[in-house]
């Protein structure tokens, strides 16, 4: 009898193991947290440091969070593609968790984050050791990952 019970029970676990399948975002060190401390205007040469500031950008898997820590400016969601140095950012949402979120139309809510339009190419200068500079075609972006 005691037999059977091991029996089933491992069988029970390995329908568990079995019908979960499990998905890595393959994004490396672009996951996780990151501060933007300096923007540079490329057309004027324009230099804002940030690290006062409490802008950050949250990767996880296919989803970045845009986010205000000191509450000023409206949270948003985008969808992004990390391909080769290329950062493709798409699909723009007004993040609301109690009203549900609705897709971005005024690009004025995602200027102070970096990002100048609905859709924006990064390429991606570098990215490691803590450190991560993106450039737009206006600015170039630079990160401290926390």
């Amino acid at each position: 009898m005691k037999c059977y019970i091991v029996i089933f029970f491992i069988g029970v676990c390995m329908l568990f193991v079995c019908s979960c399948e499990l998905e890595t975002s393959n994004n490396g060190d672009l996951d996780g947290m990151w501060h933007l401390v300096r923007v540079d205007t490329l057309s004027t040469s324009g230099v804002k440091y940030m690290e006062d500031d409490k802008i950050y950008w949250l990767f996880q898997f296919k989803l970045l969070q845009l986010e205000d820590k000191s509450g000023t400016k409206v949270s948003l969601l985008m969808r992004f593609e990390h391909k080769d140095n290329i950062l493709r950012l798409y699909d723009p949402y007004i993040y609301d968790r109690t009203n549900g979120d609705k897709p971005l139309t005024d690009i004025s809510l995602s200027a102070p984050y970096g990002v100048n339009s609905l859709e924006e190419n990064f390429s991606i200068e570098s990215l490691g050791n803590g450190k991560m500079v993106l450039c737009a075609e206006s600015l170039r972006l630079y990160f401290r990952k926390l």
